[in-house]
């Protein structure tokens, strides 16, 4: 399923010939940057040709293996194996509970952002009470909406911090990014990275091979060798990705000298929390301030209310869909949902909980979560 998902490639639209269009940074960057419905539409649709649809039967057995393993363990199926982590009899209930807290404030970002995107599309395309077509939210999967501010901000003109032109004034490289993190991390008393990290990391793109760009943090297990793989851009957005895989990285080096089976987060979501936490914290003006990449900060409702619609759009919008990615597969884990059923599902509760609808009509020829690279390589992403 991965060598499917790796090697997907799509052709442009208006230009049959120009193919090999990857998701990284292709792809990426038309769902990103292009408003263009017809094309976002075609470049939506072709991904998942490319990707989900090839990889259905595959996926079907990998649940049958993956259950079957879990019996031999004493699961009565991989959901229950996967949340057994979480110390929780009730996960499936405090999840559904911490929702429904969230779910207020993201009725009423998701019903602003349906009124703008009619208002730039027109209402011909969006229907004022329909869910919100996925293609044009700004990313491949709709997780983030944080590339349609430009055309949805509440004050347009009322900047907030976007150090990346900065950065690229001042010539920052990959390797100075990480630089400014590991300070960070001297700044709160913790270590520096040993050489080891600075040999062994893959900090930007290697122009002889093709690898998979998710940023990653590695714990090698011998209690010296860490690592991360990032394909780093300078922009701000990496530069708080750099901070936040480098909090995994101490947190492995914190708990080095534990026995094996104790050094691991205190539940699955721990690692990710401190990572965001650290990531927070970067993003802040006061700090930026500091690192000299923000002359000075304006002090303004208009502006605050723009940087806080922006963090919606990123935090906010990822958890109904990181909840609805695990949810569809809990399911299928428990037999709950079978394959003829797959796609039905995933748009079911795509729907439910995040208010968004497929572009194109859908059938279970399709199989669309295989878009997403967390499905075909079977990572858990509750946490």
């Amino acid at each position: 399923m991965l060598a499917v998902y790796n090697s997907a490639s799509i052709c442009a639209l208006k230009e049959p010939f120009r193919c090999g269009l990857r998701l990284q940074p292709d792809l990426t960057d038309i769902m990103a940057r292009s408003r263009n419905w017809d094309e976002l539409q075609y470049t939506w649709t072709e991904w998942r040709r490319n990707t989900g649809q090839n990889i259905k039967d595959t996926f079907e057995q990998m649940i049958s293996i993956s259950n079957e393993a879990s019996k031999l363990n004493n699961f009565s199926d991989t959901s229950e194996y996967w949340s057994f982590p979480f110390e929780s009899s009730t996960l499936s209930i405090d999840l559904e509970d911490a929702w429904e807290d969230v779910k207020p404030l993201y009725e009423l970002l998701h019903a602003y952002v349906r009124r703008r995107l009619r208002d730039y599309y027109g209402p011909e395309k969006l229907n004022r009470q329909a869910p919100l077509p996925a293609h044009v939210l700004g990313n491949m999967w709709a997780q983030s909406w944080v590339n349609i501010f430009d055309i949805s901000q509440p004050y347009p003109g009322q900047h907030f911090l976007d150090v990346t032109p900065e950065m690229i004034r001042q010539g920052y490289t990959p390797v100075d990014i990480f630089r400014l993190a590991e300070d960070f991390f001297v700044s709160l008393n913790m270590s520096t990275m040993p050489l080891e990290f600075w040999q062994t990391s893959v900090l930007e793109e290697p122009i002889d091979r093709v690898v998979l760009c998710q940023p990653s943090a590695w714990d090698f297990c011998n209690r010296r060798n860490f690592r991360i793989k990032m394909c780093t851009n300078i922009n701000m957005k990496d530069l708080i990705t750099a901070h936040h895989e480098m909090a995994h990285i101490h947190y492995f080096m914190q708990y080095k000298n534990q026995p094996k089976v104790f050094r691991d987060g205190a539940n699955p979501a721990f690692h990710e929390a401190i990572g965001e936490a650290i990531g927070l914290s970067v993003g802040t003006p006061k700090h930026l301030q500091t690192l000299g990449l923000v002359q000075n900060s304006v002090d303004d409702p208009t502006v605050d209310i723009n940087f806080l619609y922006s963090m919606a759009l990123d935090k906010v919008v990822f958890l109904p869909f990181a909840y609805v990615v695990d949810k569809w597969r809990y399911d299928i884990f428990k037999g709950n949902v079978g394959k003829e059923q797959y796609n039905c599902h995933w748009w079911r509760l795509s729907e439910q909980y995040m208010g968004i609808k497929p572009p194109v009509l859908r059938s279970e020829k399709d199989f669309d979560p295989g878009a997403k690279y967390h499905v075909p390589a079977n990572i858990p992403y509750l946490r």
